[in-house]
């Protein structure tokens, strides 16, 4: 190692640290004392953003500092509510530290005050405050390797260019890594074993509909302002009356038609969440679809009898089945439809699309342009989004720029969805295909219900056998897969019997109807009906040229309305 000072030599030495050139500070900097120190504080989990304990932490980490003798902290790092264990997670200040720890400058963040400059050395509460994963000592070693940067906490003082501190970081993290390790095990342990006895995991926020008042009332200290804090006893098992009627009736109406809109602002007129606020679209789904709902307690993919009765039905067989619908539901359209959105406000974005254009796809990120026709090509096309220009709203195509005016297109469109909905030939046929199904319809929630339990089944029973010599892991996870295929399909057929029945609930409508129904279902039901394919005109100028907008009925297995037509019809 080069002469750096550290052996008593009088001779000064000089860093790079980008421009600047940093003089050594002779006996302070060979006692170990830095000349420009930072500060770093870390909790993992801080309830509602409270910041009492990192404040705590840096109180005490300037008083150890003065006790050593250091100068004023530079700068002070704090990552609040963040895990050093999980290596999925960022800690945006220990990345900003980290910068700081390169001799050299070149990782510099210019105009960032925590990032524009090089520290020397570091303070932190304890180690585990600064790391617990191995991998992040080795990085930190890695950018301080040239230099001598020492490391304190209230526990004492590591040199990281020592190799015997070093070696000690190192068994330190180790065993921070280890520890963090053992209890993820013992927590994950226990909330398989609560799981498996059909209780919900007591802890954080209530759910919805659970957690009735016990009466017992407890007392705790708080350890920051050691006040006596009285906080009423809930049992999480026990069913809330008058808050799951709300989400039994909403899942009904959902599965009588109603589409997830219109039950989010049912349910929203009635009731708030458990945190006291509205509900979102999100949200809803989440419990209406939970196995919760059928009496049941999931736990990595299995189902356990939970020790409340199923709120949908009387029995659980019928309540999953009815959780499995609904799940079907709202697979089925997100699958149709995609996201557009937090909430829909225009009636034909991501409904009308370009003929010429393909949609971007992992084999041509460009999309380019379609060689056929719209009409007959398989690929997806580019749905059109909206842009106002000079105070008009357009249509377009992000692709090509065509475009057309929203207002004509969505007026155009509109009223050719709702001359088909009040037409007696579309109720007739709709009324005898909807009789027809209602008589022999299959009960794909039923058979949903029953693959899901083979294949839970099958999984248990494919544990026991993974270490056989003679099979196969490839056979082994097919036949997995060949359950999660079957599921889909089925998931798709109960969403299209689900479809029909909001287009049972649209025929013959009224335009006061109509016109009051949500944007987001009137939205629904035309794509439902129509493909909407906007084609190139050579028109120009102002007007509304119909012969451009080609309304494609979409064929009954598509629209789940049962009427026969596949054709394509002009505008007249």
């Amino acid at each position: 190692m080069p002469d750096s000072g550290l052996n008593g030599s009088k001779k000064t030495q000089r860093w790079k640290i980008g421009a600047d050139v940093v003089r050594d500070a002779g006996p302070a900097r060979r006692a170990g004392i830095p000349t420009r120190p930072c500060l770093y504080t870390r909790l993992s989990y801080s309830p509602e953003g409270s910041v009492e304990k990192v404040e705590r932490q840096e109180t005490d980490g300037r008083a150890m500092g003065r006790r050593l003798g250091w100068p004023d902290f530079c700068c002070v790092y704090v990552d609040n509510s963040r895990s050093a264990w999980q290596r999925n997670r960022k800690r945006p200040d220990w990345d900003r530290m980290l910068v700081t720890m390169d001799a050299s400058g070149a990782l510099l963040v210019p105009g960032d005050p925590k990032a524009d400059h090089v520290h020397d050395g570091i303070m932190t509460y304890h180690g585990d405050r600064l790391i617990r994963q191995p991998y992040d000592l080795e990085l930190l070693l890695s950018l301080a390797d040239s230099r001598r940067v020492p490391l304190a906490s209230v526990s004492g003082v590591r040199d990281l260019s020592n190799p015997d501190d070093r070696y000690i970081l190192r068994i330190e993290a180790a065993a921070a890594c280890r520890s963090s390790d053992d209890t993820s095990r013992r927590v994950k342990r226990g909330r398989l074993s609560t799981a498996q006895k059909g209780r919900m995991r007591p802890g954080g926020r209530r759910t919805f509909g659970w957690g009735l008042p016990t009466g017992e009332i407890r007392r705790r200290i708080d350890p920051e302002t050691d006040e006596v804090v009285e906080f009423e006893v809930l049992d999480y098992d026990a069913v809330i009356p008058d808050e799951i009627k709300f989400l039994k009736e909403c899942g009904w109406l959902v599965l009588g038609g109603m589409s997830v809109g219109n039950a989010l602002r049912w349910i929203n007129g009635r009731s708030l969440t458990s945190g006291g606020r509205p509900w979102t679209t999100r949200g809803l789904k989440t419990a209406l679809a939970a196995y919760r709902m059928a009496g049941l307690v999931e736990k990595d993919g299995d189902l356990y009898q939970a020790v409340w009765e199923p709120v949908y039905a009387d029995d659980r067989e019928t309540a999953l089945e009815m959780v499995e619908a609904l799940r079907a539901v709202f697979a089925a359209n997100l699958e149709e439809h995609g996201y557009h959105g937090r909430t829909r406000r225009h009636f034909l974005t991501g409904v009308a699309e370009c003929s010429d254009c393909h949609a971007p796809s992992p084999s041509e990120p460009n999309g380019g342009t379609c060689p056929a026709s719209a009409l007959t090509c398989g690929r997806p096309h580019v749905r059109f989004s909206r842009k106002p220009i000079n105070a008009t709203h357009y249509l377009y195509c992000t692709s090509c720029n065509r475009g057309r005016t929203q207002a004509n297109l969505e007026a155009y469109v509109d009223g050719r969805v709702l001359r088909l909905l009040q037409s007696r030939a579309f109720i007739s046929s709709l009324e005898r295909r909807s009789q027809e199904a209602e008589a022999s319809r299959p009960n794909f929630a039923a058979e949903i219900a029953a693959l899901r339990t083979r294949k839970q089944e099958t999984e248990q029973a494919l544990k026991t056998l993974a270490d056989h010599p003679n099979l196969d892991p490839l056979v082994l996870a097919q036949s997995l897969a060949s359950f999660d295929g079957r599921i889909a399909d089925l998931e798709a057929k109960e969403g299209a019997v689900q479809r029909q029945g909001l287009l049972a609930r649209m025929a013959g409508i009224t335009r006061e109807q109509w016109q009051s129904e949500d944007v987001a279902v009137r939205s629904e039901v035309a794509a439902m009906l129509y493909r909407v394919i906007v084609h190139r005109t050579a028109q120009r100028g102002p007007g509304f040229d119909p012969d451009t907008i080609k309304l494609v009925r979409r064929r009954p297995e598509e629209s789940g309305d049962g009427d026969g037509e596949g054709v394509t019809l002009r505008a007249v």
